[in-house]
């Protein structure tokens, strides 16, 4: 037996180890025909069988947990990119919202502006009136009505006087309310107009806000159709690694197994002939 042994070497096979194996497990399975071996070929055989499959299975882990891992970082790094896309349009709606409530506090300031100058205006032009009316009734109380004149002609004069310091306020009454008429229009052309520039700023920021979701959402399936493809080439590298390691342990299988055949290969044992026959 130990001659025997001696003259198969390999990497895959230790004689000590190999005994043992084959006392635990003596099924010889697979397409090599252990029949073709000597019963120490055959112990050398399933140890040796098992060794490779032990290798191989290392390397097919080790081929499983390089995908694993690959698949692993390819999503923290998809994972990474999608918060980064969210973290962005954070950045671009909150920098909307602030521009649009710089603007809509310009244009509430521009507002008020024009509101204080209309009333400006009208308080001006409320007191011009005022003026020119009180100027007026005092020139027609200068005009002194002589004391010496008929009471009747007297009392005549002072009814048109009257008369006409009566339609000066009614004219000023009249011009005053115009003029707040006036006003009143202006201020609410200034706040509808005030109103409908706020509405276009908050239309086009709704309008800024959903191109920035759109591209988001384009920029995130972008990223989980590259994620796809990257995972799909990381199992395709897996099972082109796989069948390669399958490959070319199946030459390592039947090289060993070969090497085992030609050292180690069952004897046919000759039937003799017997030398006595039978009277």
């Amino acid at each position: 037996m130990d001659n025997d042994l001696q003259h198969y070497a390999s990497p895959y096979y230790d004689p000590q180890k190999a005994h043992e194996y084959y006392m635990r497990t003596r099924e010889l399975k697979g397409r090599r025909s252990a029949t073709k071996l000597s019963d120490e070929g055959k112990k050398v055989w399933s140890y040796t069988k098992n060794e490779i499959k032990a290798e191989k299975k290392a390397k097919v882990e080790e081929e499983q947990e390089k995908r694993k891992q690959t698949i692993t970082a390819l999503r923290e790094r998809a994972s990474a990119t999608r918060e980064q896309i969210s973290a962005r349009l954070r950045e671009l709606n909150d920098a909307l919202t602030k521009r649009a409530s710089r603007k809509k506090e310009s244009i509430d300031s521009d507002k008020k502006s024009d509101l204080e100058d209309i009333e400006k205006t009208s308080t001006a032009a409320k007191e011009r009136i005022t003026s020119k009316t009180n100027s007026a009734i005092e020139r027609l109380m200068a005009e002194k009505i002589p004391d010496s004149l008929p009471k009747a002609e007297r009392a005549k004069r002072i009814a048109e006087r009257n008369e006409k310091i009566a339609k000066l306020r009614s004219d000023s009454k009249a011009a005053k309310s115009k003029v707040s008429e006036e006003s009143q229009s202006s201020k609410e052309d200034v706040r509808s107009d005030a109103t409908m520039k706020k509405q276009r700023v908050s239309e086009q920021t709704k309008e800024e806000r959903a191109d920035n979701s759109a591209n988001a959402s384009a920029e995130r399936k972008q990223v989980a159709n590259e994620l796809k493809s990257a995972i799909s080439a990381a199992r395709e590298a897996y099972k082109a690694a796989k069948e390669s390691l399958d490959s070319s342990y199946e030459e390592i299988y039947q090289r060993e197994f070969d090497k085992i055949a030609a050292e180690m290969p069952k004897i046919s044992k000759r039937k003799g002939k017997s030398s006595k026959k039978k009277k």
